[in-house]
């Protein structure tokens, strides 16, 4: 959004300036030549004419440097220099000017010099010192509409800044959380996961060792039961064994004789 009445302005001030009875002729006659010259770039740019509105302000800064030689500490001419600077987006340098502008003896173009240094402030991103500069021109001409509108805007422009500054900062701080969240959290299922393997180690040792004991270990003994019916099994296996023993042939051996 461009801030309002910002070419106009300027223009309207140059040429106050250029009629002003108390500069000399030839300072006069150079600083009218740079108005005409500012005025006419500023025609070419509203028609789109960017090529003739750089050449039209080059030709309107060598007439203010060359009025700036007959008087050099002109806090009129430093105003104007620093408009043709500002359209150049040469900010920082139209700032210093404005600077020397405000220190003008007429009330008026002090304002002007705070006004415009408020929207040089604005253009280089220094949006605290814009309002600074734009209440100083409102505390010089309070009835300047223009003024109270950048003013407005400024401050809304800075408080949505901030606000997205602070949202960005709230993101990042609880991104950050997350992660460390996150990495606490991975670091105690690290732990947990070692002392469960730890704890389960000794355990699956023990059950082992007991499994080997067991296969070592001897059977239980029989109950009565078992046994009487075991013995009488083997009773009952003897005495046919020796019923089969008394029917077998008996061999008998020679004494001292071979077999033939």
């Amino acid at each position: 959004m461009v801030l309002k009445r910002f070419c106009l302005f300027m223009v309207m001030t140059m040429i106050l300036l250029g009629t002003n009875p108390a500069f000399g002729d030839s300072f006069s006659s150079l600083n009218k030549k740079g108005n005409k010259a500012y005025k006419r770039g500023l025609e070419l740019l509203q028609k789109g004419e960017k090529n003739e509105f750089t050449e039209a302000l080059e030709q309107a800064l060598k007439s203010y440097k060359d009025a700036e030689i007959e008087k050099p500490e002109s806090p009129e001419l430093s105003y104007n220099l620093g408009n043709v600077l500002y359209q150049q987006e040469k900010y920082q340098d139209a700032l210093e000017r404005y600077f020397k502008a405000s220190g003008s003896e007429e009330l008026k173009h002090q304002a002007q010099a705070y006004y415009n240094l408020g929207n040089a402030f604005y253009r280089s991103g220094k949006y605290p010192e814009a309002i600074q500069a734009y209440q100083k021109c409102l505390e010089l001409t309070p009835e300047d509409e223009d003024a109270k509108y950048n003013l407005e805007f400024v401050r809304k422009k800075m408080k949505e800044l901030l606000d997205k500054e602070l949202q960005r900062q709230q993101n990042q701080k609880q991104q950050q959380q997350k992660s460390e969240q996150q990495e606490q959290q991975n670091q105690q299922q690290k732990q947990q996961q070692e002392q469960q393997n730890q704890s389960q180690q000794p355990e699956e040792q023990q059950r082992q060792q007991e499994q080997k004991r067991e296969q070592l270990k001897p059977k239980e003994g029989m109950t009565e039961e078992d046994a009487e019916r075991i013995l009488n099994a083997l009773k009952d296996d003897e005495r046919e064994m020796l019923k089969n023993m008394k029917r077998a042939p008996q061999r008998r051996e020679r004494r001292g004789g071979k077999d033939w």
